[in-house]
Parts: structure tokens; C-alpha cells; sequence
């Protein structure tokens, strides 16, 4: 019984903060919006600079791994 007690007290609080948490980002929101008239833009992790540079790097390996010739045994006759 204790069990279930502590499993319904933990469901609650956890549910409680996501409840926070929505409210607190809506009303940051909207905040935002009345300041500015516009939405917030979401922000990306990554600049498109480190994007483009991580996006040759793999271009790159992967003609080396086109031009480079096959390993193992050959050609059976």
C-alpha cells in the first residue's frame, strides 16, 4: 500500500511540473508576443555554418570510400 501511495505522490508532482512547465512557456509566449508583435523564432542547435562544414566532411569520406579499392579476395576463375 505504501508502494502505490508513493507511485500516485510521484505522478502527481511529475505531472504537476510538466503542467508548469507548459504554462510558464505559454505565457512566455505570449508575453513575447504582445512586446513585439510577432512569435519567438525557434532556434536552431547548430549555426548553418557548422552544418555545411559537418555536410562536406561527410561528402568527402564518402567519395574516398568510393575511389578507394575494394578489400578481399578477387575475382574467382
Amino acid at each position: 500500500m505504501k508502494k502505490l501511495k508513493n507511485r500516485i505522490k510521484n505522478n502527481i508532482m511529475y505531472y504537476w511540473s510538466v503542467i508548469g512547465l507548459a504554462v510558464t512557456g505559454s505565457v512566455c509566449r505570449i508575453i513575447h508576443y504582445v512586446k513585439t508583435g510577432r512569435l519567438p523564432h525557434k532556434k536552431t542547435k547548430y549555426s548553418q555554418e557548422e552544418i555545411r562544414k559537418e555536410l562536406r566532411k561527410i561528402a568527402e569520406e564518402v567519395e574516398k570510400e568510393k575511389e578507394a579499392p575494394a578489400e578481399g579476395p578477387g575475382p574467382e576463375e
